[in-house]
């Protein structure tokens, strides 16, 4: 069985893991492969978001055989055979409002701002999905498209959450296409705008239907089925947060597709009550560009609220932790035996949990599931004090200069076991849940 994988957004090598052999194998490299027709992977000079926003290669996740495979371009241009996108951003103007602190800036275009304010920048480009085909020595070849959409380039949530349903469809999180700062603004609560949804979309014809909305900045799916039961396919997602609240969530994978439903996470600004939602909290509209402090929290929001799914689990940030945003979550039964989830957290390298399973009843909801920091050991029974940070400065030593942040992110192997990959420094590691030392005291 194969797990495909990339190592670099921008470089874009893509490899082959044979679970079989333990063996890697490239089977793409942006220098030497050819690059599909119309598309523009090469950026400005300056470009208009920081590396964590800008990549030629979003995404990638199997295809409907075991020959295929899909992956999602981030490029300044539509491919030749698309004379537009499928899925548009806001119509032109539809948006105003004014961004930047100290003064304020007046901006014509929240989801264009292109140069029009001196705090933020954006370019719009495409993310166009492909259908490679894996050919006999495991390369991937003859790119087709299927399906581009417009999104803003600028230090914000481009998402890239993506995952195939069994009957071919491909699941996508779009982000709301804004920077940081901000509430989401109405687009996220609209039924009618792809920014701050879920879309389902077919590779066979390309249509695409939004299935979710109220979802900030997602970059992880997983699809779980705790009893393999038929039709009991549950989705879960790790969603960026502002300032309030970092968040697990889940849902029935047949619910979500209900043609009749579009479920609801909250982010964005209700047409209903004006309120826009982040976890089981409150937050205000924000000022765009301002990071740190907004969109601010204005108090809590009734446990099982009607109307929006609830978070499996969410965590906030306090005054010792320095949280940044959770980086990867892992549901991996092979490798658990309390714990039904973990994640991660970009800044710390800290790895969390719960021992709660998710629940799909909402009569059996009464808030988010209790969350700990997890002791993390090395293979040889070594304390990280510092999480997946301690294994940068393991691997780095003096090259990383004092600074051992390294941005995990946790995985699924092919066999269903609990990975991390650690983005710094390129390295892969299995997680397992053990026994307590009985040195802690």
């Amino acid at each position: 069985m194969l797990c495909i994988s990339w190592i670099s957004y921008l470089i874009v090598y893509m490899y082959s893991y044979d679970a079989g052999t333990n063996s890697v194998t490239k089977v793409f490299d942006i220098a030497t492969n050819t690059i599909p027709d119309g598309l523009t992977l090469d950026y400005p000079t300056s470009p208009h978001a920081g590396p964590g926003q800008t990549s030629r290669v979003h995404a990638m996740t199997k295809g409907s055989s075991s020959d295929e495979v899909i992956v999602v371009f981030s490029s300044m241009t539509l491919p030749t055979e698309y004379s537009e996108a499928h899925a548009k951003l806001p119509a032109e103007g539809m948006f105003r409002g004014y961004v930047c602190p100290d003064p304020p800036q007046f901006a014509r275009d929240l989801f264009r701002l292109g140069d029009d304010v001196s705090c933020l920048t954006s370019e719009t480009i495409y993310n166009v999905f492909y259908k490679y085909t894996v050919a006999e020595d495991g390369l991937l070849v003859n790119p087709v498209p299927f399906f581009a959409l417009e999104n803003q380039m600028t230090p914000g949530h481009l998402g890239g959450a993506i995952v195939t349903l069994d009957n071919g469809n491909v699941l996508w999180g779009v982000g709301d296409c804004l920077p940081y700062g901000t509430d989401g603004r109405f687009a996220s609560q609209l039924d009618s705008e792809h920014c701050g949804s879920i879309l389902s979309i077919n590779p066979d014809d390309s249509s695409h239907k939004i299935v979710a909305k109220g979802v900030r900045n997602p970059q992880q799916f997983r699809i779980i089925n705790r009893k393999n039961f038929p039709g009991k396919d549950v989705l879960i997602f790790s969603d960026i947060g502002g300032v309030t609240a970092e968040e697990v969530n889940g849902i029935k994978v047949k619910r979500l597709l209900d043609s009749d439903h579009i479920a609801n996470f909250g982010w964005g600004r209700s047409l209903v009550d004006g309120k826009a939602r982040e976890g089981t909290f409150y937050v205000g509209a924000g000022v765009m560009g301002v990071l740190g402090t907004d969109p601010p929290c204005e108090g809590d929001a009734p446990i099982k609220e009607p109307g929006y799914e609830q978070p499996w689990i969410q965590f906030g940030r306090t005054a010792t932790d320095y949280f940044y945003a959770i980086s990867g979550f892992a549901v991996a039964y092979p490798s658990f035996d309390k714990l039904e989830l973990i994640w991660s957290e970009f800044n710390t390298g800290l790895i969390m949990g719960t021992t709660k399973h998710f629940t799909i009843k909402s009569r059996k909801y009464n808030g988010p599931a209790k969350g700990f920091k997890i002791r993390l050991y090395d293979e040889q029974g070594n304390y990280l004090e510092h999480g997946t940070n301690d294994l940068v400065k393991e691997a780095l030593g003096d090259e990383a200069a004092g600074y051992f942040r390294g941005d995990p992110r946790l995985f699924h192997y092919p066999d269903g076991t609990a990975g991390a990959f650690i983005e710094r420094t390129g390295t892969f590691y299995r997680l397992t849940e053990i026994e307590a030392p009985s040195t802690i005291v």
